[in-house]
């Protein structure tokens, strides 16, 4: 696939945003204090890890088939009961400081791919990077359902 530098432009800073997405969650499932909370900051990580290999693809050339991840998210959410973590005060405290820092990051990048669906013209393109949007608004969603449930979201 030839790219417009346009769109060669928008895949750097995307692959850019995923590396720190990234790096952001692989740091905070280090210090989160819930281990559920470590459990779904790792997995979150991993599929961070996925979107930067698909962006890396687009832009050596290849457009990836869709990744299924929209109904993900409906699988994984829990009850919030489920999510009630089981840690002190100020360990609650220094988990939603985390939370609070990657659910900005999450409404950050899901509007950055937002915008790069709008400026792609290839098709395939714009159906892979609203597949990662989609999923990127997932993620948001799951942190903010954890926050919910321990009182950390206001």
């Amino acid at each position: 696939m030839n790219w417009t530098q346009k769109e060669k432009n928008f895949l750097k800073d995307l692959q850019s945003e995923e590396k720190l997405c990234i790096e952001k969650y692989h740091k905070a499932a280090e210090a989160a204090c819930d281990p559920a909370l470590k459990r779904i900051l790792t997995r979150i990580e991993q599929a961070e890890q996925g979107h930067c290999d698909t962006v890396t693809q687009m832009l050596d050339g290849t457009v990836p088939k869709p990744q299924q991840s929209g109904a993900q998210g409906g699988q994984q959410q829990k009850q919030q009961q489920d999510l009630k973590a089981k840690t002190t005060r100020a360990e609650k405290k220094s988990d939603a400081y985390l939370l609070s820092d990657l659910l900005a990051t999450e409404k950050y990048v899901a509007g950055v791919y937002n915008t790069a669906v709008f400026e792609f013209s290839d098709p395939a393109a714009r159906q892979v990077l609203g597949g990662i949007q989609q999923a990127e608004q997932n993620h948001g969603k799951e942190l903010s359902d954890y926050m919910q449930a321990n009182n950390m979201y206001c």
